[in-house]
């Protein structure tokens, strides 16, 4: 017995020994930063941004690796299967992580469980952009047009959160309305143009059509008004609010058990790039704010939050679970 203690001792100081070695050195290669949102979104987009600062802060390249479908979840899911070596880490948030699994019946992971919270949030803008033809001009107009004409409007959904806007809008004021579902912003913007489908919840990804007058921006689902829209009312000031949850959000997160001197190396780099000129300057451009949950704790506090309030709402809202 007392050499098997003597063994497992020394076998837990190796092991120690050898963590130690690993987070000192870190990183020694290219750091992948897995983004589960379609290439050309608004997401993805940040995701390079925030990617070439972190890099330059931890002396290695951050590549971003486009792993997009199941809204989200095969990118988290290949995140959460890898070594918790600091190599391969997520750039999730709330529809990927948090809504994603919320609408599963068996869900492939719990957000708080299957991931190390590393770093930030950020929150991103969610407008109700709507065809021009639609004879409406303020959310007050949109609610009584598809009340007063049931089935008549069809509304595409390029991502979980926009779904969950919907259909949050579409529960408290009676709506019947059509779902079209789409795999990403982008690919519903084609219909959204040629008036297939008449509304959408999403990000600033289609903010350019509506500066062109081919959609009309009705409405953000953030608190405050967007910098880069401040005509565009909030849907509380429109007097037509959505649920809690606002705009969408994301972070970094790492597979579960990582060491916590990695973790802090790769917190410290991800902090410096979402506070250096060049990515503050693209995230006001995309509509973005920064929220600086400074610690892996902070936000591992936020994350178990977030996916209690995701859980709730869906349930809230009668959203059938696949």
């Amino acid at each position: 017995m007392l050499n098997f203690r003597r063994l497992a001792t020394s076998a837990c100081l190796v092991l120690s020994t050898a963590l130690t070695a690993h987070a000192q050195s870190f990183p020694t290669k290219p750091v992948t930063l897995v983004s589960p949102y379609q290439a050309g979104g608004a997401a993805d987009a940040m995701a390079r941004a925030i990617a070439e600062a972190a890099g330059k802060e931890l002396g290695q390249p951050v590549v971003v690796e486009s792993k997009p479908g199941a809204e989200g979840i095969i990118g988290a899911t290949d995140v959460m299967n890898a070594q918790p070596d600091g190599y391969r880490v997520l750039w999730g948030g709330a529809g990927s992580l948090m809504v994603a699994t919320a609408l599963r019946k068996n869900p492939p992971f719990d957000p708080v469980t299957a991931f190390t919270p590393i770093a930030a949030t950020v929150d991103f803008s969610f407008f109700l952009y709507v065809h021009p033809s639609l004879p409406v001009t303020n959310m007050k107009e949109f609610v009584a047009y598809a009340k007063a004409n049931p089935g008549k409007i069809s509304y595409a959904t390029g991502n979980n959160q926009g779904l969950l806007s919907m259909a949050d809008l579409a529960k408290k004021y009676n709506l019947d309305m059509v779902k079209v579902q789409y795999r990403g912003e982008t690919a519903a913007a084609t219909d959204l143009i040629t008036n297939r489908v008449q509304a959408i919840f999403a990000t600033t990804s289609l903010m350019n059509f509506a500066k062109e007058g081919k959609l009309r921006i009705l409405g953000t689902t953030l608190i405050e008004r967007s910098p880069l829209l401040p005509e565009v009312p909030t849907v509380i000031e429109a007097g037509v609010p959505v649920a809690e949850f606002g705009g969408g959000w994301l972070g970094i997160y790492g597979p579960a058990n990582m060491a916590k001197p990695v973790v802090e190396k790769l917190n410290q780099a991800f902090v410096k790039a979402f506070k250096s000129p060049d990515v503050k300057t693209k995230m006001k451009n995309a509509g973005l704010v920064y929220i600086p949950y400074a610690t892996p704790e902070a936000l591992a506090k936020y994350t178990q939050d977030q996916r209690d309030l995701y859980r709730r709402t869906i349930k809230e809202l009668n959203i059938p679970q696949e």
